[in-house]
Protein backbone atom coordinates (compact mmCIF):
# COMPACT_ATOMS: atom_id res chain seq x y z
CA UNK A 1 0.00 0.00 0.00
CA UNK A 2 1.93 3.89 -0.87
CA UNK A 3 1.73 6.14 1.20
CA UNK A 4 -1.77 8.52 -0.85
CA UNK A 5 -3.66 5.44 -0.06
CA UNK A 6 -2.69 4.74 3.81
CA UNK A 7 -3.28 8.73 4.39
CA UNK A 8 -6.48 8.52 2.40
CA UNK A 9 -7.36 5.62 5.15
CA UNK A 10 -6.39 7.67 7.73
CA UNK A 11 -8.41 10.60 6.71
CA UNK A 12 -11.70 7.83 6.33
CA UNK A 13 -11.78 6.06 9.53
CA UNK A 14 -14.59 8.07 11.77
CA UNK A 15 -15.98 9.72 9.10
CA UNK A 16 -19.61 9.16 8.33
CA UNK A 17 -20.80 7.70 4.97
CA UNK A 18 -24.17 6.84 3.21
CA UNK A 19 -25.28 3.60 1.38
CA UNK A 20 -25.94 4.71 -2.20
CA UNK A 21 -25.76 0.90 -3.52
CA UNK A 22 -25.49 -2.34 -2.50
CA UNK A 23 -23.36 -5.29 -3.43
CA UNK A 24 -24.17 -7.99 -1.42
CA UNK A 25 -28.55 -8.49 -1.87
CA UNK A 26 -28.24 -11.44 0.15
CA UNK A 27 -26.89 -9.34 3.24
CA UNK A 28 -29.81 -8.04 5.19
CA UNK A 29 -27.00 -6.04 7.87
CA UNK A 30 -27.18 -2.99 5.26
CA UNK A 31 -29.45 -1.15 3.26
CA UNK A 32 -29.22 1.19 0.57
CA UNK A 33 -29.94 5.26 2.83
CA UNK A 34 -27.69 3.67 5.64
CA UNK A 35 -25.75 5.81 7.85
CA UNK A 36 -22.47 4.53 9.43
CA UNK A 37 -19.14 5.76 10.77
CA UNK A 38 -16.25 4.28 9.20
CA UNK A 39 -14.02 2.05 11.83
CA UNK A 40 -11.14 1.58 9.40
CA UNK A 41 -10.64 1.38 5.12
CA UNK A 42 -8.92 -1.20 3.28
CA UNK A 43 -7.56 -0.65 -0.57
CA UNK A 44 -11.09 -1.43 -1.59
CA UNK A 45 -13.12 0.50 0.19
CA UNK A 46 -14.24 0.45 4.14
CA UNK A 47 -15.23 -1.44 7.04
CA UNK A 48 -18.49 -0.50 9.35
CA UNK A 49 -20.23 -1.93 11.76
CA UNK A 50 -24.18 -3.01 11.51
CA UNK A 51 -26.61 -1.57 14.09
CA UNK A 52 -26.41 -5.10 15.51
CA UNK A 53 -22.78 -5.55 15.90
CA UNK A 54 -21.47 -7.28 12.52
CA UNK A 55 -18.71 -6.17 10.99
CA UNK A 56 -19.14 -4.93 7.16
CA UNK A 57 -16.27 -4.56 4.13
CA UNK A 58 -18.14 -2.17 1.59
CA UNK A 59 -17.17 -1.63 -1.85
CA UNK A 60 -16.07 2.28 -2.93
CA UNK A 61 -18.76 2.37 -5.52
CA UNK A 62 -21.52 1.29 -2.46
CA UNK A 63 -20.94 4.70 -0.55
CA UNK A 64 -20.65 8.09 -0.51
CA UNK A 65 -18.90 10.17 2.55
CA UNK A 66 -21.66 12.55 4.38
CA UNK A 67 -20.41 15.64 4.67
CA UNK A 68 -21.32 17.20 7.60
CA UNK A 69 -22.50 21.10 7.17
CA UNK A 70 -20.73 23.80 9.32
CA UNK A 71 -23.06 24.79 12.29
CA UNK A 72 -23.75 29.00 12.07
CA UNK A 73 -23.32 30.15 15.33
CA UNK A 74 -26.53 33.08 16.22
CA UNK A 75 -25.37 35.86 18.43
CA UNK A 76 -27.10 36.96 21.47
CA UNK A 77 -28.38 40.12 20.02
CA UNK A 78 -29.47 38.30 16.50
CA UNK A 79 -31.25 35.69 18.26
CA UNK A 80 -33.54 38.60 20.83
CA UNK A 81 -34.39 40.45 17.48
CA UNK A 82 -35.59 37.41 15.82
CA UNK A 83 -37.99 36.50 19.09
CA UNK A 84 -39.27 40.16 18.73
CA UNK A 85 -39.72 39.91 15.08
CA UNK A 86 -41.57 36.35 15.82
CA UNK A 87 -43.68 38.15 18.34
CA UNK A 88 -44.61 41.23 16.08
CA UNK A 89 -46.14 39.31 14.13
CA UNK A 90 -48.47 37.48 16.19
CA UNK A 91 -49.45 40.50 17.59
CA UNK A 92 -50.19 42.20 14.21
CA UNK A 93 -52.01 39.47 13.17
CA UNK A 94 -53.97 39.43 16.17
CA UNK A 95 -52.81 36.03 17.54
CA UNK A 96 -51.35 37.66 20.58
CA UNK A 97 -52.88 40.59 22.63
CA UNK A 98 -49.63 41.48 24.70
CA UNK A 99 -45.98 40.47 24.17
CA UNK A 100 -43.19 40.12 25.84
CA UNK A 101 -39.71 40.62 24.56
CA UNK A 102 -36.96 37.89 26.41
CA UNK A 103 -36.00 40.20 29.76
CA UNK A 104 -32.40 41.59 30.14
CA UNK A 105 -30.51 42.25 33.08
CA UNK A 106 -29.64 45.64 32.45
CA UNK A 107 -31.58 48.66 30.89
CA UNK A 108 -28.56 49.74 29.05
CA UNK A 109 -28.60 45.94 27.68
CA UNK A 110 -32.29 46.67 27.17
CA UNK A 111 -31.78 49.87 25.30
CA UNK A 112 -29.54 48.23 22.67
CA UNK A 113 -31.99 46.73 20.96
CA UNK A 114 -34.28 50.53 20.68
CA UNK A 115 -33.66 50.93 17.04
CA UNK A 116 -34.62 47.30 15.89
CA UNK A 117 -38.10 47.71 18.22
CA UNK A 118 -38.37 51.10 16.72
CA UNK A 119 -37.95 49.36 13.04
CA UNK A 120 -40.19 45.94 13.80
CA UNK A 121 -42.79 47.80 15.36
CA UNK A 122 -43.23 50.52 12.23
CA UNK A 123 -42.82 47.47 10.24
CA UNK A 124 -45.72 45.67 11.67
CA UNK A 125 -47.95 48.74 12.25
CA UNK A 126 -47.71 47.83 16.21
CA UNK A 127 -46.51 49.84 19.60
CA UNK A 128 -44.36 49.04 22.34
CA UNK A 129 -43.42 50.13 25.39
CA UNK A 130 -40.31 49.85 27.68
CA UNK A 131 -40.69 47.91 30.93
CA UNK A 132 -38.49 48.98 33.66
CA UNK A 133 -40.89 47.45 36.24
CA UNK A 134 -41.21 44.28 35.83
CA UNK A 135 -44.74 42.48 36.72
CA UNK A 136 -44.11 40.27 39.29
CA UNK A 137 -47.26 37.63 39.68
CA UNK A 138 -47.29 33.60 39.91
CA UNK A 139 -47.48 33.41 36.25
CA UNK A 140 -43.78 33.17 36.11
CA UNK A 141 -40.68 32.18 38.13
CA UNK A 142 -40.09 35.74 40.17
CA UNK A 143 -36.21 35.40 39.61
CA UNK A 144 -36.85 35.31 35.73
CA UNK A 145 -38.06 38.57 36.08
CA UNK A 146 -36.87 40.17 39.25
CA UNK A 147 -34.90 43.06 38.35
CA UNK A 148 -35.37 42.26 34.22
CA UNK A 149 -36.08 45.15 31.62
CA UNK A 150 -37.70 44.13 28.56
CA UNK A 151 -40.27 45.68 26.12
CA UNK A 152 -43.94 44.82 25.30
CA UNK A 153 -45.42 44.81 21.97
CA UNK A 154 -49.53 45.92 21.36
CA UNK A 155 -51.47 47.26 18.92
CA UNK A 156 -53.79 49.21 21.17
CA UNK A 157 -53.42 51.56 24.17
CA UNK A 158 -56.42 50.03 25.33
CA UNK A 159 -54.15 46.51 25.90
CA UNK A 160 -51.21 48.40 27.28
CA UNK A 161 -53.94 50.93 30.26
CA UNK A 162 -54.89 46.97 30.76
CA UNK A 163 -51.46 45.82 31.59
CA UNK A 164 -50.97 49.34 34.00
CA UNK A 165 -53.90 48.40 36.23
CA UNK A 166 -52.97 45.17 36.89
CA UNK A 167 -49.65 46.46 38.32
CA UNK A 168 -51.68 49.35 40.18
CA UNK A 169 -53.31 46.67 41.40
CA UNK A 170 -51.23 44.61 43.09
CA UNK A 171 -49.26 48.09 44.00
CA UNK A 172 -52.90 49.09 45.99
CA UNK A 173 -52.99 45.35 47.29
CA UNK A 174 -49.64 45.72 49.09
CA UNK A 175 -49.98 48.90 50.21
CA UNK A 176 -53.64 47.63 51.93
CA UNK A 177 -51.77 44.98 53.17
CA UNK A 178 -54.04 42.46 51.87
CA UNK A 179 -51.91 40.73 48.60
CA UNK A 180 -53.11 36.93 49.57
CA UNK A 181 -52.23 33.64 47.27
CA UNK A 182 -55.13 33.84 46.20
CA UNK A 183 -55.53 37.49 44.59
CA UNK A 184 -51.96 36.76 43.26
CA UNK A 185 -52.87 33.58 41.49
CA UNK A 186 -56.71 36.15 40.09
CA UNK A 187 -53.80 38.65 38.79
CA UNK A 188 -51.62 36.15 37.52
CA UNK A 189 -54.52 34.52 35.46
CA UNK A 190 -55.54 38.10 33.80
CA UNK A 191 -52.28 38.37 33.10
CA UNK A 192 -52.37 35.36 30.93
CA UNK A 193 -55.52 36.13 29.72
CA UNK A 194 -53.95 39.27 28.43
CA UNK A 195 -50.66 37.29 26.85
CA UNK A 196 -53.68 35.51 24.97
CA UNK A 197 -52.43 31.93 26.54
CA UNK A 198 -55.14 29.12 27.07
CA UNK A 199 -56.31 28.35 30.52
CA UNK A 200 -54.54 25.30 30.57
CA UNK A 201 -51.88 27.05 29.64
CA UNK A 202 -52.04 29.37 32.12
CA UNK A 203 -52.54 26.71 34.85
CA UNK A 204 -49.38 25.19 33.33
CA UNK A 205 -47.09 27.91 33.72
CA UNK A 206 -48.33 28.50 37.43
CA UNK A 207 -48.07 25.12 38.64
CA UNK A 208 -44.59 24.86 37.16
CA UNK A 209 -43.30 28.51 38.32
CA UNK A 210 -44.71 27.23 41.99
CA UNK A 211 -41.98 24.04 41.71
Amino acid sequence: MDEDTKGRGKEMDKQTIRIVRKNDEYSAEYQVGDIFTVDSTWYGGANVTSKSGIPISLDREEYETVEEEPSRRIDPYSYGVGVMDCFCEMVASGLKTLAMSHPCDTKEERDEFLPEVKKLCGQYGILYYPEDEAFITPLFPAEMNRGKYNYLFFRTDETLNRYLELKERQKDWRAQGVYTTERALELAREFGRLLSYPQDGIERLIGKAGE
